[in-house]
């Protein structure tokens, strides 16, 4: 696997590349599917939504129209066609989107707010508030991708907040979770931001270069990601 993302000294900092390529699988995976159909049959619409400036703007139609499905389409529907979980930003904000696979948050608390609300919890996050605005405005310019990964003791897609991780046991039982968030202009004004989670055991991805990033982390970080007792563990290999 390429790691190239997993940096030394690991950073919060908004890094992304350019990117030409397709925003989301017309094939998806039925597994995905599947997991997605468990997330919404316990969560209900607390993991999708839209805010009332989503209604007044017509924000579905153009997301729906956007990715080339059926304008009849509810979110619902439409969170069952994709692999992907997605959010549309408009002005600023994130106005509509359906969370079945989060990293440690609740969609719920994050609807109709800004990059600075969302990353608001983040450890060390000087620089991606700072660079909230301006990162918003650049997602209506340009295509853009970034990953973002961590060190988990669960196999699940979703790790909500309201979800209970196993303990740590063994290294067999550990798993790299990675993010590839994708972005992409809808309009002047409208953004889609994508994300699709992958979760591999973490012996079969396994570089010495994630431990050394997890080494080079904060505590803050360390606390922010659960990683504490993981690092000591992985140093104790």
């Amino acid at each position: 696997m390429n790691l190239d993302y997993v940096k030394i000294p690991f950073s919060n900092n908004p890094s992304m590349i350019r990117f030409d390529g397709p925003v989301f699988n017309k094939s998806p995976d039925k597994n995905y599917i599947f997991e997605k159909e468990k997330q919404i049959k316990y969560f209900n619409e607390n993991i999708y939504g839209q805010t009332n400036i989503s209604i007044e703007n017509n924000l579905l139609h153009k997301l729906l129209f956007y990715l080339g499905f059926d304008k009849s389409l509810g979110i619902k529907d439409l969170s069952l066609k994709l692999e992907e979980d997605f959010a549309v930003m408009f002005n600023g904000k994130m106005e509509l989107g359906s969370i079945c696979f989060p990293s440690g948050w609740d969609f719920s608390e994050k609807l109709g707010k800004d990059f600075s609300f969302i990353h608001e919890p983040v450890a060390d996050n000087s620089k991606l508030i700072s660079s909230s605005r301006k990162l918003s405005e650049y997602m209506c310019k340009q295509k853009i991708q970034r990953w973002v990964w961590t060190v988990t003791t669960s196999k699940d897609l979703s790790e909500h907040p309201k979800l209970k991780k196993p303990k740590l046991t063994t290294f067999e039982n550990l798993y790299f979770r990675l993010e590839t968030q994708t972005s992409t202009p809808i309009d002047e004004m409208t953004s889609l931001f994508l994300i699709k989670v992958n979760v591999y055991p973490l012996h079969d991805v396994w570089d010495t270069k994630i431990l050394e990033s997890i080494n080079s982390m904060s505590d803050n970080v360390l606390n922010y990601k659960g990683l504490v007792e993981i690092k000591e563990f992985l140093n104790k290999m």
